[in-house]
């Protein structure tokens, strides 16, 4: 299962971002400056598995709060529940719905071209991704990987 992280910067472009980069600022290891990518005040990362062909499997979509360079724990709150909350249906939680707002139009044209895959490929979405699974489950990520990869599998 391959793991990779889009950032979006301020002016709207999908930039690839570094794993270990990223991952050190969901656990508060380095700053939103560090990664090298302009953001504002909201990191909006997506989150893609790929299959060992590189096919995407599914695509995470987050919105998470930067305060002096950190993730706010209050946006942390609001991601997780964004993941975790059941109404009717998925995503008609208004912390679901959050997830999904101020995305660029084209992200999904943007992220075939980076993925080198047809947009048609991207069709199967989420909020939250594994690195939100990992701190839920208190398990370390490559055992959520390992989760996505055996179900995959089947």
């Amino acid at each position: 299962m391959r793991l990779s992280y889009f950032v979006v910067d301020r002016s709207g472009q999908l930039r690839r971002g570094s794993r270990r980069l990223v991952e050190a600022l969901w656990h508060g290891d380095c700053t939103a400056a560090e990664m090298g990518v302009p953001i504002d005040e909201t990191l909006r990362l997506i989150t893609v598995l790929s299959d060992e062909d590189l096919i995407p499997i599914v695509v995470y979509f987050i919105r998470l709060d930067i305060e002096d360079g950190a993730i706010t724990e209050d946006s942390r709150v609001d991601a997780f529940e964004a993941m975790t909350a059941r109404k009717r249906r998925r995503y008609d939680d208004v912390a679901a719905q959050r997830q999904f707002i101020g995305w660029p139009a084209d992200w999904q044209t943007q992220l075939a071209v980076a993925l080198d895959v047809p947009a048609s490929d991207l069709n199967k979405l989420g909020v939250g991704g594994p690195l939100l699974l990992a701190d839920l489950w208190g398990v370390p990520l490559e055992k959520v990987l390992s989760y996505f990869e055996e179900a995959t599998d089947k």
